[in-house]
């Protein structure tokens, strides 16, 4: 791994622009069902709303009687009416607990299928961002949170913030703060992943922030195969002029914000070394976008994407295409 700060370097075969969108984190939706593992997201979305001035919905989900069953069903044999009134009296309680005051908060309870039912309500709420946490439950079930956290990543009309819970203490009042002093952003040099950076930028000057740029020279199962001293011939000029392109990046980014922003460029498998650098850096946030890629890679990011969130040490901002964002009258949903 070689990390350098930003600097001038000598020309470069990409062409490098800053990008072209533009981040808004106005309104912002969290979950939870009320486990103390979905606490942590409840905490990040009211804090990260108190300090960029935005709103946030506190949405959970009931899932219909008729999916449940055995002693489930029997202890939820009340009113539709009853459950939901039940509901939202925990996630009044709820919200004014852990908000001590902090900006404006509005308490939804919809019933359905929680992927669903959360996406449904990000669009029809003109959501900016949700906020979920990953694992929100224990044993098995930990299997199905973390399954619809993905889903929500999927299908999400706005980016999607996931705040992994497996490490973290299990004693209540002990949910690390939130904070952030290293956002890391993986770049492909395409122009879809340059969408996260006005993401990273916007939360890093909130936050005085340092800005980490990553680039992965990917690894094929033919580098292997070749042995190290000839996969070397190939890795090593692709790393050195990433070195050269991700610093004109940096270069642009820091003079454009002031931010202090630096570089980081590996080889491997990108899921393992986003991971990876996220720890040997010390990154607080993951910053990336899904589909960096067109034609048949598109499906590897998005894989690489949802990889990272089962994985990455820290949150995770995701970050759909842009052209995939609030332009489909439909959403499609998994069976």
């Amino acid at each position: 791994m070689k990390m350098k700060n930003s600097k001038k370097s000598g020309k470069a075969q990409r062409k490098i622009a800053p990008p072209a969108t533009r981040a808004n984190l106005q309104k912002i939706l969290v979950t939870t069902d009320f486990s103390g593992q979905s606490l942590p997201a409840v905490r990040y979305a009211l804090t990260l709303g108190a300090t960029i001035g935005a709103s946030v919905t506190l949405l959970h989900v009931i899932e219909p009687a008729s999916a449940l069953s055995g002693m489930e069903a029997v202890v939820l044999a009340r009113s539709d009416s009853e459950v939901a009134a039940l509901a939202l009296r925990q996630l009044e309680v709820l919200a004014q607990r852990e908000s001590k005051g902090r900006g404006k908060i509005t308490t939804v309870v919809r019933t359905g299928r929680p992927f669903h039912e959360i996406t449904l309500a990000a669009g029809e709420r003109a959501t900016d961002l949700i906020v979920i946490a990953t694992h929100g439950h224990t044993g098995l079930k930990r299997v199905w949170l973390g399954s619809t956290a993905e889903r929500v990543v999927r299908h999400a009309p706005c980016p999607v913030l996931t705040i992994p819970t497996r490490e973290l203490p299990k004693r209540a009042g002990k949910t690390p703060l939130f904070k952030l002093k290293k956002i890391l952003v993986p770049i492909d040099f395409s122009n879809v992943s340059k969408d996260a950076l006005p993401y990273a930028v916007l939360l890093a000057g909130h936050y005085g922030a340092e800005l980490v740029l990553l680039h992965i020279v990917e690894k094929f199962p033919i580098d292997y195969l070749l042995g190290g001293e000839l996969a070397k011939q190939t890795t090593v000029p692709m790393q050195k002029q990433a070195e050269v392109d991700l610093e004109r990046m940096a270069g642009i980014v820091s003079k454009g914000t002031g931010m202090k922003t630096t570089v980081v460029v590996r080889d491997g498998k990108p899921f393992e070394e986003i991971c990876h650098a996220s720890k040997t850096v010390g990154a607080d946030m993951i910053v990336l976008t899904t589909h960096g890629y067109t034609g048949l890679k598109h499906v590897w990011l998005g894989s690489t994407a949802e990889r990272v969130l089962r994985h990455a040490p820290c949150p995770v901002l995701v970050v759909r295409e842009l052209s995939h964002r609030r332009v489909q009258s439909k959403l499609r949903y998994e069976n």
